[in-house]
C-alpha cells in the first residue's frame, strides 16, 4: 500500500504598503507607512533591508522600462477595479502624473534593490505625486518585487489585508502604476489617490 504525500509551498511575494494618508503630510516623526513589525514575513523582517532573492543578489542599474509598460499599466488598473468593482467601490481611472511619480519610484526601488516608500531624497508617496504634478487630497501606495506580470502584481496585493485596504479604498479616483526591471524584480508601484 502507498502513501502519497502533498507538500504545499507557501511563497511569500516580498511587498510592502503605504497607509493612505491625507495630505498635506503630518509632521516627519509622525509614522505614515505600515509599521514593520506587522508584516515581518515579507522580507525576513526589515522592509528596509536589502531584498535578496537568491544567493549574490543585489542591486543592480534599472534597466528601461519594458515596451509594453503602458499596457501594463492599463492591465493593473483593469484588475484593480475588477477587485473594486466587486467590493462595490467605483473604478480608478489613470493619471499621467500619478504614472510618473509610480514609474520613478519602481525604478529607484530597482536601482537600490528593496521595498521602500521612502524615495529619492527621502521624498514620501504625496511629495512624489505632488512634484510629479498632481494635487492629492488622499494618497496609498503599494509596492511589490517579483511578480512576473501585471495579475500577479495585483493579486500579491490582495492577499495581503493593508495592501488590499488601498486597492478597496472607495474614496480614491485615480491611479498610478510604475514597473522596473531589474535584478529581484519586477518591480511594481500602484499609487492610489483623490485630488483635490
Amino acid at each position: 500500500m502507498g502513501v502519497a504525500l502533498t507538500l504545499l509551498t507557501l511563497t511569500a511575494t516580498p511587498s510592502w504598503a503605504a497607509r493612505p494618508v491625507a495630505e498635506p503630510p503630518p509632521p516627519p516623526h509622525a509614522q505614515l507607512w505600515t509599521p514593520h513589525h506587522l508584516l515581518p514575513w515579507l522580507l525576513g523582517g526589515d522592509h528596509d533591508g536589502r531584498y535578496r532573492p537568491g544567493e549574490g543578489a543585489g542591486p543592480s542599474r534599472p534597466r528601461p522600462q519594458a515596451p509594453e509598460g503602458a499596457s501594463a499599466r492599463g492591465r493593473v488598473i483593469a484588475a484593480v477595479n475588477h477587485y473594486r468593482g466587486r467590493a462595490g467601490c467605483r473604478p480608478v481611472r489613470g493619471r499621467g502624473a500619478l504614472h510618473r511619480a509610480a514609474g520613478a519610484h519602481s525604478a529607484h526601488l530597482s536601482r537600490i534593490g528593496r521595498l521602500s516608500h521612502r524615495g529619492r531624497g527621502g521624498s514620501s508617496p504625496g511629495d512624489r505625486v505632488r512634484a510629479a504634478g498632481y494635487r492629492p487630497s488622499m494618497v496609498g501606495e503599494n509596492v511589490v518585487a517579483g511578480p512576473d506580470g501585471p495579475r500577479a502584481a495585483v493579486r500579491s496585493w490582495m492577499r495581503s489585508s493593508p495592501h488590499r485596504a488601498i486597492l478597496l479604498g472607495c474614496r480614491y479616483t485615480h491611479a498610478g502604476v510604475g514597473v522596473a526591471r531589474g535584478n529581484g524584480g519586477p518591480w511594481w508601484t500602484l499609487v492610489m489617490a483623490s485630488g483635490r
